[in-house]
């Protein structure tokens, strides 16, 4: 295969590795929530959003590589809590590296087929179905996809990805959209340039888009980019309501129904049943007082709301309401 770009790393005998799960973002539009915890370290009814992503990768390509930036002790700490073994952490530093820029960096320890899985992607979606998919396809890349009548990223043109969308400029244009999940082979991900920070659009998938090299994998399943606040409480409904995969292992906490509906109680965490409505997400160790409400909501891990407070459609953290829009 020629090169797009770029010097060509000198090859290593590998140390291979499987997957690896992308878990160095700072979720600057998930503040304040980001602001003490990585993204994939976000709570999801008590258990850390990346351990979805980390499980179905340990299932199926392990051994998996984390890559860490923002708040990465405790991004380890709080994964290890929940798949302690068979994958490692790579630590990039306090200015990461990008996308591309991992990929390049663990490239020589690449000896196949590696799966690349965003650790704030919620999904039902099976790395081995699309590890099957790239096999049969015989692609340098093959992306997971959704089909979607308007806010397509990307054209399809049969089994390929045919080429870009800018969505800024064409909001409303159908095609693809692009999952989060891909599958890079070794020989592709030893042509990525080494310069950092790189993310893997602008190296890798826009230079190859149409020329043959990026096939797709249509995903029709459940799908969510947890990367708002809005989308964070909707992540923690979708999961108390099964909607979405259920967790990894088991939520520490409990379910209750309250008038028909579902809310989650974390351990420690106390409320009078009059002050929980359907939709409520008590993380562990907070508190809502006699005469506050909450409903359709999450409250922060050891947070307190206070009596005569409505919380709704929002999280409570730092003693105040965000609003989940956007």
């Amino acid at each position: 295969m020629g090169g797009f770009g770029g010097a060509t790393a000198a090859y290593i005998e590998p140390v291979a590795i499987g997957s690896i799960l992308f878990a160095a973002g700072e979720g600057k539009r998930l503040r304040p929530l980001t602001e003490d915890t990585a993204k994939p370290a976000l709570p999801i009814l008590d258990v850390p959003l990346g351990a979805w992503g980390l499980a179905a990768l340990l299932r199926a390509a392990g051994p998996v590589v984390v890559n860490a930036s923002h708040q990465a002790g405790g991004l380890e700490a709080t994964l290890r809590r929940a798949h302690p073994d068979g994958w490692e952490l790579f630590d990039e530093g306090p200015e990461g590296f990008g996308t591309g820029g991992t990929v390049a960096a663990l490239a020589d320890r690449m000896s196949g087929p590696v799966v690349l899985y965003n650790g704030d992607l919620l999904s039902d979606l099976d790395p081995v179905a699309l590890l099957a998919t790239h096999r049969t396809r015989g692609a340098g890349i093959t992306l997971a996809v959704r089909r979607v009548e308007r806010g397509a990223d990307m054209r399809l043109s049969g089994d390929e990805i045919a080429g870009f969308i800018d969505r800024r400029s064409t909001p409303d244009a159908p095609g693809a959209q692009y999952l989060g999940v891909a599958v890079i082979e070794a020989e592709v991900a030893r042509r990525i340039p080494k310069t950092r920070p790189l993310g893997l659009g602008e190296s890798v998938f826009g230079p190859l888009a149409g020329r043959g090299w990026l096939a797709a994998h249509v995903h029709d399943g459940y799908a969510l980019d947890v990367g708002t606040v809005n989308r964070y409480l909707q992540a923690n409904i979708d999961v108390l309501n099964d909607v979405a995969p259920p967790p990894p292992r088991r939520p520490p906490g409990h379910i209750k129904q309250m008038n028909g509906q579902r809310a989650y109680v974390g351990e420690g965490a106390t409320a009078a049943d009059a002050s929980v409505g359907g939709g409520a997400v008590l993380l562990e160790g907070s508190t809502v007082a006699d005469g506050a409400r909450v409903q359709h909501a999450v409250v922060w891990r050891h947070e307190v709301v206070p009596e005569d407070v409505d919380v709704n459609d929002a999280v409570w953290i730092d003693g105040r309401s965000i609003a989940a829009g956007g």
